[in-house]
């Protein structure tokens, strides 16, 4: 393994980067939706931007996340996060 590949952590936390985005995408009709709601999906695509970019050169690391971004991905992870 070279310096600049990617270890399996750093393709599953990008995969989960990357379902985050495509559900915050594809979510559906915006428009019945508050700004909380809207504010959710938001933090979905910029968190899961970040998990895309873990660990890569000059990437996101472990401190870049906040409290609020780990109980966003764990909520993520475990289908226990609710935008309704």
């Amino acid at each position: 393994m070279t310096f600049f590949e990617t270890t399996s952590t750093q393709n599953k936390l990008a995969t989960i980067g990357r379902e985050m985005m495509d559900f915050s995408e594809y979510y559906g009709n915006l428009s019945k939706l508050t700004d909380d709601q809207l504010r959710t999906l938001n933090e979905l695509s910029h968190v899961g931007h970040m998990l895309t970019r873990f660990g890569a050169t000059f990437g996101v690391t472990v401190a870049d996340f906040t409290d609020e971004d780990r109980k966003l991905i764990v909520g993520f992870i475990n289908k226990t996060l609710d935008v309704q």
